[in-house]
């Protein structure tokens, strides 16, 4: 939108920008987001002063149809059976034939007969409609086929003379009407015309504290001896603090405040800012951030968020820390095979899981293959380079096993999946290693049968690992 600049702006998007605001912010400033019309004087451009509509957008694209639909005959020049024209405002600069994406207006009659619809812009992104057998006055011009208007562009005519006029009030002046009329170039709207008792003359007055000076622009025409003025906009204004301004300001963007202090007054952020759920110590709804006169605050959504609630400062649902290991191991020949390292930087809850397969192999000398197997593991969470168990996983699972050759020495092989996943409450700053405790729990504890029961020994066996374990700590 034009009026939407950066410190980097363009001179020429600075320009727009402050055309756009001194021709249309003023207290009845309520756009249409859809159609892009801030406002408009009239109807239709059949009215006897034209339509006149100020918009949000850049440019404007012109349609005629017989209906208002815009279904039946959509053209983009003017019919003798179109009766209805249509009216896009867009930010691009190309034409659209979809009779949808048109606002349509009714005229008297059809454009027959001589009729045609002439325009004019004021700059700040405003417009005259006006339908009429010949040109109304020397800025007219009718639309182009088929071409997007820009509405950031002044129309011109030989001898056009810029305008201004001031007057001094202390109330706020109304946005309508929007344009205003007068005869000859000396010439001024009459008192009251906005609705302020407000008296225009030539040049700026003195003010005081508590007064205001508004200015309305205007454009005389030699050839029809007239004056289009446009509606008032502050110009000057003297007060002692800003509570003398009654406004809607929109959005404001603004630096470094400086020497700012805020007094009993709750602070909002937030299209739905939040509110405390004094029960559970969180946020029950909204978003945003909240600052009570109280001292008491809450910031960010209903699933992560930091709330006081005047018991105390709650940390929900934010992620702390979090990390995984992957990695093979062959268990027996190692101790304690440490199968994931991690330190904490806070006391907090944090979820211990671990998940993969462990496969066995085995091999003995004589009796019947073995049918299955029991297996036993025991995961511990330690502080790291202790035996001092923080938590302790125990599986233990019974498995088929599928023998491999049918003379000695005989193998046999098994392979399963485990998973677990447990939480440490208030786990302490610190490192910590999760291992698969050592080989003593491993023989006897894997105890193989035969198809009738009988415990078979085997001769030797192992064990592989094959793992991902991770740790999530949660506030």
């Amino acid at each position: 939108m034009t009026y939407f600049v950066q410190p980097n702006s363009s001179s020429q998007d600075l320009a727009g920008a402050i055309n756009y605001i001194l021709a249309n912010l003023n207290t009845n400033f309520n756009p249409n987001f859809g159609t892009g019309i801030v406002n408009s004087t009239n109807t239709t451009a059949t009215a006897s002063n034209g339509q006149t509509t100020a918009y949000l957008y850049r440019y404007l694209d012109i349609a005629y149809a017989d209906n208002g639909s815009g279904s039946a005959n959509f053209s983009s020049t003017p019919l003798s059976t179109n009766s209805f024209y249509g009216l896009r405002n867009t930010n691009t600069n190309v034409y659209s034939t979809n009779p949808a994406d048109y606002v349509w207006y009714q005229i008297n009659g059809t454009f027959s007969g001589g009729n045609l619809l002439w325009y004019q812009t004021f700059g700040g992104l405003q417009i005259n409609l006006l339908v009429a057998t010949s040109q109304p006055t020397p800025a007219y011009q009718n639309p182009i086929t088929a071409t997007p208007i820009d509405l950031t562009q002044v129309s011109t005519a030989t001898n056009l003379q810029g305008r201004s006029a001031y007057a001094l009030t202390s109330t706020s002046l109304a946005g309508t009407p929007t344009t205003f009329t007068t005869t000859g170039n000396a010439t001024f709207p009459p008192d009251n015309t906005w609705g302020g008792s407000e008296h225009w003359v030539a040049t700026p007055p003195s003010y005081l504290a508590g007064q205001n000076v508004y200015q309305i622009d205007g454009i005389f025409n030699p050839a029809n001896n007239l004056t289009l003025w446009g509606a008032p906009y502050l110009a000057t204004l003297k007060v002692g603090n800003l509570s003398a301004i009654n406004a809607n300001l929109g959005t404001i963007t603004a630096g470094t405040l400086n020497a700012v202090t805020v007094n009993s007054s709750t602070i909002n952020a937030g299209t739905t800012p939040p509110v405390i759920d004094y029960t559970n110590h969180t946020i029950g709804s909204g978003a945003g951030g909240l600052i009570n006169p109280n001292g008491t605050f809450a910031f960010g959504t209903t699933s992560a968020n930091i709330v006081d609630d005047g018991t105390g400062v709650y940390l929900n649902g934010l992620v702390n820390a979090n990390g995984s290991m992957s990695g093979q191991f062959t268990l027996g020949n190692t101790a304690s095979p440490v199968i994931m390292t991690f330190s904490t930087s806070k006391i907090a809850n944090t979820i211990i899981s671990s998940s993969g397969n462990a496969g066995i192999e085995g091999t003995w000398t004589s009796g019947s293959p073995p049918l299955g197997v029991s297996i036993y593991l025991n995961f511990q969470l330690v502080v790291h380079g202790t035996t001092s168990v923080v938590q302790q996983y125990v599986i233990n699972i019974l498995q088929s096993v599928v023998n491999t050759n049918s003379t000695s020495p005989y193998t046999c092989k098994a392979v399963f999946n485990y998973n677990f996943s447990n939480i440490v409450a208030n786990l302490p700053v610190g490192t910590y290693d999760l291992i698969c405790n050592g080989p003593n729990s491993y023989n006897p504890s894997n105890t193989y049968f035969e198809n009738n029961g009988t415990i078979i020994t085997l001769t030797s066996y192992s064990i592989g690992l094959y793992c991902t374990s991770y740790y999530y700590q949660i506030g």
